[in-house]
């Protein structure tokens, strides 16, 4: 398998739980628990703000990337795939230059609709690379 099919199947993985859903908890006066996307009425007391990220709820949305020392998700997706620490780093310092010389590249006001699109495809699939190794 080459190595770009194997970054490209561990960017799709990484999208998959990227988007966090914020959802709200509250009990109301007669004793029922709700659940919603919505903010509770605002006489509500007992109300709590959750987030679900990849099936998992948590009362804090960084809690995970709070706790000293653990490594941030992508890098975790990464080690897993079989890259080794060294280069985790490496790729990582390899995506954040990759992006500063990307940027200096941007087309201008100016420039057609499909020079713009796929300028923004590519930075797109370059910040994916930062999230994966660097976190």
């Amino acid at each position: 398998m080459k190595p770009s099919s194997i970054v490209l199947i561990l960017l799709c993985l990484a999208a998959a739980p990227a988007g966090a859903q914020q959802v709200y908890s509250w009990t109301d006066a007669n004793g029922t628990k709700h659940f919603s996307d919505t903010p509770p009425p605002p006489n509500t007391t007992s109300a709590k703000k959750l987030v679900v990220r990849g099936g998992v709820t948590s009362a804090e949305e960084d809690a995970a990337a709070k706790i000293e020392g653990e490594p941030k998700e992508g890098p975790k997706m990464a080690a897993a795939a079989g890259y080794s620490e060294a280069d985790i780093k490496r790729n990582c310092a390899a995506a954040q230059k990759n992006l500063t010389t990307f940027e200096a590249s941007k087309p201008g006001d100016d420039a057609d609709a499909d020079d713009q699109a796929r300028y923004q495809a590519d930075l797109s699939k370059v910040q994916d690379q930062i999230k994966l190794f660097c976190g």
